[in-house]
């Protein structure tokens, strides 16, 4: 929003607001047209649109960033042109307008050379009056990717690359240098996450000042063959790191879990925690489900990115694929709901994606104004000079107040942009009169955010906390103040929905709570001024899946030999003192490997068993756990997973006999563990969840997926490597 771009911001809004007026879409502000929207987004301009990045820019507006697609299905069809990073843009996060490609050949990154297979994975954030995109540039061979970066001074473009790759090619890198995430921490230090699925797995790196180069040696924050697709947010003293799990797309056998998890941890630079405490680096990595694929009709919903709308719910957008549609595989976009439950994100409250009609994002401001024309009318001088062109509003005094003329609702969120080259600049909030109000300022003199309370004429309160040495007051910071119960929780950061750089939470002081009026003061200059009813948090989860009784003739404890088991091959377990041992099989289900399996009961159930299997010492994909078939090639394993240098649990559809890249994490693996299997049936065909447990007490409910429907086995499995046997306890089957 510096004056010498805002020509190019007027022009794109005016031709936003035509487009708007033709297609029915509201403009920045303005109420929403519907109260509902329906995933997949943007249908009716991009069918295919993966691995988006995500930002609220400086003109009110979010803009989504995609990996190099066909776009359309017809273009597609066609065999079309590919678009280089298109971007689109939205006032609501429900109707998107397609702007055009990031990059062409007139302006694509020289050291990458064209032309490209493509570049990936767009990353834009707002460093001190510049937008920057990092992406990733594919190499010559599959095993190299760079990423690189270019700024603008629109989110719009124009995009120039900065000349050289941020991360270069490393030939036969064990870590992949792609899917980026940039960090600015409340230090002012700026960290790279970057990584994927090889075995170096996902890094981070300290970046320079500018953004433009790393320093020192990256850090790898999750083991490798585990995830990709990083996001980190913080909140509070934790830094929550989002990754995507296996099964980013369509798979011949199934497939298409892509599981969004998290860890957290008090540094950006880990060790991360799930909320079992496991590490995301340990050799059996944890790792809490916010997402993952729930038995609708859209799955492979990871690679997420999260915003907020105006009234500070937090919001997740991943890319997605249409399950009943095996031949596109365009991924379009999807979004819902972010909930924080327990202190850990999930996305609606443990439901997941939806596919049906959902409440909207709050996309206008109850008060408020974003100053694109110079009627000031909705507003009131109360002291000093105040002008609004060049789209914001701009004062030369310090004791300059301007406050709008209308009271807003009880629990609020005020949001503005502010910037000054002299003096503060302050938000007003909590206003009654020109002698009763609070302010946040962003202080120069001080180096802090510093929020007053005035009672009477006189300050009742003062409560500030640091910015970092370096930070930019000259440029446009976002400050956002959110009101519940009267207490303030005051935030600045670089964008509305980037870390906050600074945070202050107040009581406020009687008299200030509660309706009341919003505004700025100081030397300052505003923009994006405006205040929404507070979102209500879902503070609970749904309740996990409930067991009924034991069915004991569909149950083992391995006490005896049960004659209602059949092994599909020679018998190969022994059942001594309450267990079944049984060695592991070099075969998987492809090439022969025995089964052991017994007729399932009808209607509803949740198979149950505890399994030991030592993780040293095995080798392959070496794997012991529950199996649900339907046939010979229509079948789900549940089951600790070697793979490679780490052990994982996957709910796997299919006989491939590695989990790659169809199998679906669903929680932390360790050498003895608890797994269940929940049956049930919808749309005729068999449906089945998967859970985990530590303790055989807390259960971790992860992905579901199909079976067709007709006679069921269900049974166990020891298979896929060498090593140790494992070892059964029992087999319990339970009503659902």
């Amino acid at each position: 929003m510096k004056p010498r771009t805002r020509p190019f911001r007027l022009l794109l809004t005016g031709l936003a607001a035509v487009l708007a007026a033709v297609a029915g879409v509201p403009a920045a502000g303005a109420p929403p047209d519907r109260p509902t929207y329906s995933n997949p987004l943007m249908s009716d301009i991009a069918q295919a649109f993966s691995d988006a990045g995500l930002i609220r820019a400086k003109d009110g507006a979010w803009y989504s960033y995609a990996t190099n697609t066909s776009l359309t299905r017809e273009n597609a069809d066609n065999h079309g042109p590919q678009h280089l990073i298109p971007m689109v843009r939205s006032t609501d996060l429900v109707h998107w307008t397609f702007l055009g490609d990031a990059f062409s050949e007139a302006n694509h990154p020289q050291w990458a050379g064209w032309p490209q297979k493509g570049y990936w994975a767009p990353d834009v954030r707002y460093v001190d009056g510049e937008y920057y995109m990092y992406y990733s540039a594919p190499g010559s061979t599959s095993l190299d990717a760079a990423i690189g970066l270019a700024t603008a001074p629109t989110p719009a473009g124009p995009w120039t690359d900065v000349g050289h790759p941020v991360v270069n090619f490393v030939k036969d890198s064990v870590v992949m240098e792609i899917d980026p995430m940039m960090f600015i921490d409340d230090d002012g230090t700026k960290y790279l996450y970057y990584g994927s699925f090889r075995s170096g797995g996902i890094h981070v790196v300290r970046l320079t000042a500018d953004g433009k180069n790393t320093v020192g040696e990256s850090t790898q924050v999750v083991s490798g063959e585990r995830g990709e697709g990083a996001w980190v947010a913080k909140r509070g003293p934790w830094y929550y790191l989002f990754y995507s799990g296996y099964g980013c797309c369509m798979g011949t056998d199934g497939g298409g879990g892509y599981p969004v998890l998290a860890g957290r941890s008090t540094s950006p630079t880990g060790p991360f925690l799930d909320e079992n405490g496991v590490s995301l680096t340990s050799d059996q990595p944890g790792g809490t489900i916010v997402n993952s694929f729930n038995g609708n009709s859209l799955n492979a919903t990871g690679h997420n990115a999260v915003t907020v709308d105006r009234s500070g719910q937090d919001w997740n957008l991943v890319n997605s694929d249409i399950r009943a549609d095996r031949t596109w595989g365009g991924r379009p976009q999807s979004m819902d709901r972010l909930d924080w439950v327990g202190g850990w994100p999930t996305v609606r409250a443990g439901q997941w994606t939806s596919d049906t009609p959902q409440p909207a994002p709050a996309a206008a401001w109850n008060v408020g104004s974003s100053f694109d024309s110079s009627d000031l009318t909705a507003w009131r001088t109360i002291a000093g000079q105040w002008s609004s062109n060049d789209g914001y509003v701009a004062s030369d005094s310090a004791s300059s107040l301007l406050v709008n003329r209308t009271s807003g609702p009880a629990d609020y969120r005020v949001e503005a942009d502010l910037r000054t080259s002299a003096g503060k600049a302050g938000l007003v909030f909590g206003y009654r009169s020109a002698r009763n109000y609070a302010v946040a300022y962003l202080d120069p003199e001080r180096r802090t955010l510093r929020v007053e309370q005035r009672v009477g004429g006189r300050i009742v309160s003062t409560s500030e906390r640091p910015l970092y040495q370096g930070f930019r007051y000259d440029t446009w910071h976002s400050v956002t103040v959110e009101v519940r119960d009267g207490r303030a929780t005051i935030q600045v950061a670089p964008s509305i929905g980037d870390n906050a750089l600074a945070s202050v939470d107040v009581q406020l002081a009687k008299g200030l709570a509660g309706p009341a009026q919003i505004g700025v003061t100081g030397t300052a200059q505003a923009d994006n001024v405006g205040m929404t009813k507070l979102y209500q948090p879902v503070t609970h989860k749904v309740p996990d899946p409930h067991t009924g009784k034991l069915l004991t003739g569909f149950s083992d404890e391995f006490n005896a030999q049960d004659g209602a088991w059949q092994w599909t091959g020679a018998n190969q377990g022994q059942v001594a003192n309450g267990q079944l041992n049984w060695d592991m099989q070099s075969t998987n289900l492809k090439t022969g490997a025995t089964l052991l399996l017994r007729d399932a009961p009808a209607g509803d159930f949740t198979v149950e068993t505890k399994v030991s299997l030592p993780f040293e010492g095995s080798t392959g994909n070496a794997r012991a756990g529950l199996i649900a078939q339907a046939s010979g090639t229509q079948s789900l394993q549940l089951a600790p997973t070697r793979t490679n240098a780490v052990r994982q649990t996957f709910l796997w559809p299919g006989s491939d006999p590695s989990p790659w890249p169809e199998a679906i994490q669903v929680g932390p693996s360790a050498d003895t563990m608890w797994l269940r299997l929940r049956h049930t049936t919808r749309d005729g065909q068999h449906l089945f969840q998967a859970a985990t447990s530590l303790d055989g007490k807390h259960w971790q409910w992860g992905s579901y997926w199909y079976l067709p429907d007709g006679p069921l086995k269900i049974g166990l499995i020891s298979m896929g490597g060498t090593g140790p046997a494992a070892h059964f306890d029992y087999l319990r089957t339970y009503e659902s």
